[in-house]
């Protein structure tokens, strides 16, 4: 893409030192001014790893249970589909927009397109959503152990030992392996062991098909064909959004793209999300056929055989757990301390000031309060649930949000074209509000009535 930014002003006259030029982009003619940018070094197949690796996670391990919760394998995977062709074209929006300013963060974009406040409102939900996925993480760790234990020490007969007790265990991975990976003021050394995430989920969704086929067993008894009402069918949604939010990354990839234009972002984002929507579907389908409407929120725990291929599975999930829990906590904690910089209008040589000390504060403060929810959380539903809600804002609301004041501020389409973009970006606003309002009233819902889980 050549060293262009979109003019803020729409003002054709170009400051001194800049050439003013008219340019065409998705949305029609623009004002441009040339600006110098920096030279991405990513490839297309680099991006895409990186892509495939922000979507495919712990959401993987929620699948199943949300296909049968739903309503069905057939039905979810329709809804699946619609919902992945809007996210990808949320994320092309997402690239469109950070070339305004050429922005290198989830943040940027959104403050140049909507403000400051929008900014602030960006910061608080990122951190909501890392402190939420942190939750899950522990529990997870905590399922995966569990299993573990089972396996090497009593076997299939139930842990009553308060030492081999779940409350302890995750205590103890949190205090002497995630709590110190987390105090540091960079975690780029765990930029290469938390690429191994992408090899765990898909070895978890490959030994969900073999053991399907290994059981020869299929319970037509129990398994769910079809919803019982149509709001069943919104069970899924929270879990869809969790497993394909790769938003906050996506802007930083994009900005990192060789030679980066839209064009070429968009062989980045449809291989990704194909793969990412491939793994998905064959894991939410061969564990709904294996273990119907009885299958676990952690596909993993339904697994009550001692069988070697499940535990390599749980000790890679928890491997993967371990050393991606201070990645996003690093990603909370950097979002709280600009909130905290920005509210308390310290400049960057004031906030330096006392750094370590609030570093150690902030990361205490995460890793308590994240550990005693997981503590008393036994289900990963029950989280994700919400969270999954929350994702849809940066999936849709803050995409739709920009959408329309690209439109508005910077592109010189026709009226037609124009109205139909704004209309586009104001249902997506719609979508992630409804979504989001939706998710937090049911899990509450759910939480309160006792239905809707499956903690096995």
């Amino acid at each position: 893409m050549s060293n262009k930014v979109l003019n803020l002003n729409g003002v054709n006259a170009a400051p001194d030192g800049y050439e003013s030029s008219e340019s065409q982009s998705l949305l029609g003619s623009v004002s441009i001014r040339m600006l110098p940018t920096p030279t991405g070094e990513t490839s297309i197949l680099g991006a895409m790893f990186i892509l495939v690796n922000a979507c495919i996670g712990a959401g993987l391990l929620n699948f199943p249970f949300a296909y049968q919760a739903a309503g069905g394998i057939t039905i979810s995977i329709i809804l699946q589909s619609v919902l992945v062709g809007l996210i990808m074209a949320t994320l092309l929006i997402l690239a469109l927009c950070s070339d305004v300013r050429q922005s290198t963060s989830y943040q940027g974009v959104v403050q140049e397109m909507c403000g400051p406040i929008g900014r602030l409102a960006c910061e608080l939900c990122i951190i909501a959503y890392c402190f939420g996925t942190c939750i899950t993480f522990f529990i997870i760790i905590g399922d995966q152990t569990d299993g573990i234990i089972s396996y090497i020490v009593k076997g299939d007969e139930e842990v009553k030992d308060w030492y081999l007790d779940r409350r302890f265990t995750i205590t103890c991975w949190g205090l002497l392996i995630v709590l110190p990976l987390c105090i540091p003021k960079k975690v780029d050394f765990l930029k290469y062991p938390g690429s191994v995430g992408v090899l765990a989920s898909l070895y978890i969704c490959a030994v969900v098909i073999i053991n399907y086929f290994a059981w020869k067993h299929t319970p037509s008894e129990d398994l769910v064909t079809e919803p019982s009402s149509w709001t069943q069918v919104f069970v899924a949604v929270p879990t869809i959004c969790f497993g394909f939010q790769c938003h906050v990354s996506v802007v930083p990839v994009y900005s990192s793209l060789y030679n980066r234009s839209v064009k070429r972002f968009a062989r980045v984002v449809i291989p990704g999300l194909f793969i990412s929507f491939t793994a998905y579907t064959l894991a939410g389908i061969f564990g709904s056929l294996t273990f119907g409407s009885n299958v676990c929120s952690d596909i993993l725990v339904s697994y009550h055989r001692r069988e070697v291929t499940v535990m390599i599975a749980r000790f890679m999930a928890l491997a993967n757990m371990l050393t991606t829990y201070p990645i996003l906590h690093f990603c909370g904690r950097l979002a709280v301390d600009t909130m905290l910089q920005s509210i308390m209008k310290k400049t960057d040589e004031e906030w330096r000031f006392r750094e370590r000390r609030r570093r150690v504060i902030e990361t205490l403060t995460w890793f308590m309060l994240s550990l005693l929810l997981a503590l008393f959380i036994p289900d990963i539903g029950v989280v994700i649930s919400v969270i999954g809600g929350l994702g849809a804002v940066f999936i849709f609301v803050f995409p739709g949000l920009c959408l329309v004041q690209f439109v508005l501020q910077h592109s010189a389409a026709s009226p037609r074209k124009r109205w139909f973009l704004i209309a586009f970006g104001t249902f997506l606003l719609a979508l992630g509000v409804f979504i989001f309002s939706e998710s937090f009233i049911l899990a509450i819902m759910n939480d309160v009535s006792g239905q809707g889980k499956n903690i096995c």
